[in-house]
């Protein structure tokens, strides 16, 4: 008797491969969350961008191992790909998700769908870009009934810090940091340098701008200081960084005196880790925080929302120690106490431009406005005041 050919697992293991392709698709625009069928074991993954730019990106396939009982985030290896996308390429693009990546459980499934994937973009007339990205092991993190997998180390971000006064502004350069939160030791470490090099005193904190690349943080770092010179105030580039490569040009001391007798220097305590209850009340405001800048169409269109999150989140993990409730996050709104320069928008001239255009002005006009209305934007990034820019560029360019 000849045995009967396994039709039914056949059958499965097809369409289980076409679901697969089906949901890659470059073009994902929802959620980075997918559930899998329980106990599915997966070995490959690639990544690629969306086909909303003249090219799409590729990387190579993946080594993963992971095993899937519900939900799987890709997200931190999406907005790793993503990362290396824009320090790379320069990719800009204006969707949500601009880059997807997608388990496979083997080689010759993800070979499959990712030449399908190629091929869908040629024929659409797109640069097809194979890029040879290596973000080193990827892991799987438990995140309740879910898993995301991303990189085992991070891509590293970027930051600057500013501090000065109604006449003189301050800069760093930028340099490397590690994660999204603010840390107290780049402000004592910039204000320590400002002392000696420039006898300069602050009684305030300074503002760390924390950015995903090397790319975007030297292009907000200049549009900074050029905003601050165009309104005719004085920007000094320091060139200080934070870490072991910290620029140090402290002024010669004074010979001491027969009589003087210093006294050691104290050292600062390390920065106390935030309270559970304050990192918890910082997570759930980020809701009233994105209704905040998604409901208001001039703030959403100076700036990304989700940005505007992560800066409000930093900024109660840096006064977590301050006494008292927390102040409401309309306060810190109304009194301009979130520094959201790391966060204007990445096509702000172009939403600029149009929204100048609905208003019946001529394109040159338009044109006018966005590139006044960026400049000022750059120099006072505040959501507080999007409307008063935008209206005082309209009346400029008028």
């Amino acid at each position: 008797m000849i045995p009967r050919p396994p039709y039914r697992i056949v059958i499965l293991a097809f369409c289980l491969v076409f679901l697969v392709i089906s949901s890659v698709g470059p073009w994902r625009t929802r959620s980075a969350l997918v559930t899998y069928p329980p106990n599915s074991n997966f070995t490959k993954a690639f990544c690629y961008s969306d086909s909303k730019t003249p090219a799409t990106y590729f990387s190579r396939i993946l080594d993963v191992s992971l095993s899937a009982t519900g939900g799987i985030s890709t997200l931190p290896l999406n907005n790793a790909f993503l990362q290396y996308l824009v320090e790379a390429y320069d990719f800009k693009s204006g969707s949500h998700y601009s880059t997807g990546c997608t388990l496979f459980e083997t080689l010759s499934q993800a070979e499959a769908a990712r030449q399908k994937l190629i091929a869908d973009a040629q024929r659409a007339n797109k640069q097809v870009v194979e890029v040879s990205w290596n973000p080193g092991p990827i892991i799987g993190k438990s995140q309740g009934d879910s898993v995301a997998i991303g990189p085992k180390i991070p891509p590293p971000t970027h930051t600057f810090c500013a501090l000065g006064n109604a006449d003189t502004m301050y800069f760093s350069d930028v340099f490397d940091t590690a994660g999204a939160l603010m840390n107290q030791a780049w402000n004592n470490g910039f204000k320590d340098f400002l002392n000696k090099t420039y006898g300069f005193e602050a009684e305030v904190d300074a503002t760390c701008t924390i950015m995903n690349t090397v790319r975007e943080a030297e292009r907000t770092l200049k549009a900074r200081i050029g905003g601050v010179r165009y309104n005719r105030h004085k920007a000094v580039e320091t060139g200080w960084k934070s870490g072991p490569n910290a620029v140090t040009k402290p002024r010669p001391k004074p010979t001491p005196k027969p009589d003087d007798d210093p006294e050691p220097t104290a050292q600062r305590p390390a920065p106390p880790t935030p309270p559970a209850d304050i990192r918890q009340f910082a997570t759930n405001e980020g809701t009233e925080v994105l209704a905040y800048c998604q409901n208001d169409r001039m703030v959403s269109g100076a700036f990304d929302c989700y940005c505007i999150r992560r800066a409000a989140y930093n900024y109660r993990m840096a006064h977590a120690s301050e006494p008292g409730q927390p102040e409401p996050f309309g306060n810190l709104i109304a009194k301009d106490k979130l520094d959201c320069s790391g966060c204007i928008a990445q096509f702000v001239v172009m939403w600029a431009t149009s929204r100048a255009q609905s208003a019946s002005l001529p394109l040159p006009t338009a044109q006018c406005v966005a590139k006044r209305f960026d400049t000022t934007l750059h120099a006072k990034p505040y959501p507080s005041h999007v409307k008063e820019l935008f209206n005082a560029a309209i009346a400029a360019c008028k």
